[in-house]
């Protein structure tokens, strides 16, 4: 595929799985596609949608990019509220920084357990894969191909979450989050987030980028100030839109309705 830019002209790999259609009751296509970018690529592959993923049904030999709702912070714009401040000044929360080829067993192990935790609490059970379920993050571990730092947070001493997140020149993009839930009151999920643009914008990051950005679990990612997502042809900062299309998202649960809402998205959206 040759992709044309005001500044670039590239080969890049795009492939596409084309994993499931219906053409009798319903009018669907489901497709998996995929990019593998050149380093010099990588700003102009996260400024159209496309995000790094860490796993897929085949071994992924090299960074391999997925185009999907995603949003993202535009630092440039960002400006923590009173009540997001008050969040970020917790006495007890100590914050560790480890690339991951420094990672130690122990440290893998420690990760691990926070992400299990993590499943068990939020019930994140796939359907028909729950026993993979808990222990997926340590089977990709090892094959990931994209290079990510671990912000390891510890309350009271004790390591309690983490996030991955991988520099792509003046972009942070973030990777999985845990936290054992240890106790919900020191609210860990918002506190690394605002941890993390904080310290973005200390090292010189443009853009801070929060992932998929589907469901109503979604929702909260709209909250902070310079926030963007992604539909597939542009860029949208209204909040409004992003909640109603997380919502639309939950209340699909069979084919019937994902089909009778495909006209109904782009009425959302307003496409030109």
């Amino acid at each position: 595929w040759l992709l044309h830019d005001s500044v670039w002209t590239s080969l890049v790999k795009i492939y596409f799985d084309h994993i499931t259609g219906k053409l009798t009751h319903y009018d669907l296509v489901y497709s998996m596609i995929l990019a593998e970018f050149e380093p010099h690529e990588y700003d102009y592959a996260l400024d159209n949608g496309w995000i790094p993923m860490s796993f897929y049904f085949t071994k992924l030999e090299r960074e391999t990019w997925i185009n999907t709702r995603t949003c993202r912070v535009n630092l440039t714009k960002y400006k923590p509220t009173k009540k997001q401040r008050y969040t970020l000044n917790k006495k007890n929360v100590s914050v560790k920084v480890i690339d991951k080829k420094d990672l130690t067993k122990d440290d893998i192990e420690m990760l691990s357990n926070i992400y299990k935790g993590y499943i068990k609490h939020k019930n994140y059970y796939e359907v028909n894969h729950e026993d993979e379920s808990e222990k997926l993050w340590e089977e990709v571990f090892e094959d990931d191909p994209v290079q990510w730092k671990h912000f390891i947070y510890y309350c009271d001493g004790v390591p309690v979450a983490f996030t991955e997140i991988a520099p792509f020149n003046k972009n942070l993009v973030t990777g999985q989050f845990a936290w054992n839930y240890h106790d919900p009151k020191v609210g860990l999920g918002s506190y690394a987030t605002l941890y993390e643009i904080d310290w973005a914008i200390k090292n010189g990051f443009d853009k801070y980028y929060l992932s998929f950005a589907y469901e109503v679990t979604s929702s909260y990612k709209s909250k902070y100030a310079g926030f963007e997502f992604w539909t597939g042809r542009e860029w949208l900062d209204d909040k409004n839109i992003y909640k109603k299309l997380c919502e639309e998202d939950t209340n699909i649960k069979n084919l019937e309705n994902l089909n009778d809402y495909q006209e109904k998205y782009f009425k959302i959206v307003k496409c030109k």
